[in-house]
């Protein structure tokens, strides 16, 4: 079972079209649900929406982000059995919309309820989708934050991350040149046959610790021209130590600009630190009373790493000791997309129990 206003909130968010950069919508929904709850809200210099909720005790960062990956666009979900699903045009949102109405159902029950709390700081995050950058540029010093909750998709709803993955971008522009193919090639550089050449190792590397892959090749402008510039969106996600990033790296640039250079041509590779890797210390004192309002209920805490990202690596970074509980999307960044209603519902649950005890120590 669920109550009818999570699953109200939810349908509203996801009616609203949002992606990376262009969170507007979403934002104006949720500051216009803050107000009717009392709170005032701010939005900082990189868009992040913040409110804040006096409490006692030490102060609690909630976050979810408001931006989705493309095509982003708001619709009518459809609900079947108690799981929502998109209506098949587009991306459900749920990723990160379920995060977003958690918080907002923590607040109303919170409030209507007169539930005890510690000071909650509420930040909905923009851009997590394309580099972490709403919680990575999030200037905390004012709210004295030293921990907090990241609502986000990676696992069956609950489950914790114990670990996240470092996280490069990398874009490749090769040079070559063009010429008509049905004329001398000699004088020609394709640039399809530079790439094909490359010593390129993708896939999953060292035992499942690094993962590396390249999502976008364009080349070429025309059927009858031999394509002379092709450009390429990668990226590496990684478990293991900065050296050996910095060793793919590396790797990386110079099998390009060699292999290139040996054909006649040339490559500009492009890194990107989107996030550092983190790891979460089992003895963090939010891990263990959140552990603590599990067990209450007859539940283990569980831990696991992911190569997903999520805007505790931002917070993680800035000294925050955030770590992401997951609100179990299936499928996200694709039109198959789905969210089971009943556990957002125990999430809310554990949240509020998390919040109390929070408060007593």
């Amino acid at each position: 079972m669920y109550a009818e206003q999570l699953y109200q909130t939810l349908r509203e968010l996801i009616r609203l079209p949002s992606t990376s950069g262009h969170e507007e919508q979403v934002r104006e929904y949720l500051a216009s649900v803050l107000a009717s709850r009392g709170l005032e809200s701010a939005v900082d210099s990189q868009g992040n929406l913040i409110a804040f909720l006096p409490g006692e005790g030490r102060p609690l960062l909630l976050n979810a982000h408001m931006d989705r990956v493309p095509p982003g666009l708001g619709h009518e979900p459809v609900l079947r059995e108690d799981v929502l699903y998109s209506d098949g045009a587009t991306n459900l949102g749920a990723d990160d919309c379920a995060g977003l109405t958690i918080i907002l159902e923590v607040l109303r029950r919170t409030l209507e309820q007169g539930l005890p709390h510690p000071p909650l700081v509420l930040l909905f995050t923009v851009m997590e989708e394309t580099g972490l950058c709403g919680a990575s540029r999030f200037d905390a010093s004012a709210w004295h934050i030293e921990e907090g909750l990241v609502f986000d998709n990676a696992f069956e709803a609950g489950v914790v991350v114990s670990q996240g993955a470092a996280y490069e971008a990398f874009d490749v522009t090769i040079e070559g040149k063009t010429g008509h193919p049905g004329k001398d090639l000699a004088q020609t550089v394709n640039v399809l046959s530079i790439f094909r050449e490359m010593p390129l190792t993708l896939g999953a590397l060292n035992e499942d610790q690094t993962r590396i892959n390249i999502g976008h090749i364009t080349a070429g402008n025309a059927r009858n021209a031999v394509p002379a510039t092709l450009t390429l969106e990668g990226e590496l996600r990684s478990f293991e130590p900065e050296a050996a990033i910095r060793r793919y790296r590396q790797e990386l640039k110079e099998a390009f600009t060699h292999t290139a250079q040996q054909a006649g041509g040339s490559a500009h590779v492009k890194f990107n630190t989107h996030s550092r890797g983190y790891r979460v210390d089992p003895n963090e004192p939010l891990l263990q009373v959140y552990g603590e309002a599990l067990r209450e209920r007859g539940v283990q805490l569980e831990l696991r790493p992911t190569f997903i990202g999520s805007d505790a690596s931002g917070f993680r970074a800035s000294g925050i000791r955030a770590f992401t509980v997951s609100t179990g999307v299936v499928n996200e960044h694709s039109f198959e997309e789905y969210v089971a209603l009943a556990p957002l519902e125990q999430l809310v649950q554990d949240t509020l129990r998390l919040l109390a005890l929070w408060g007593n120590r």
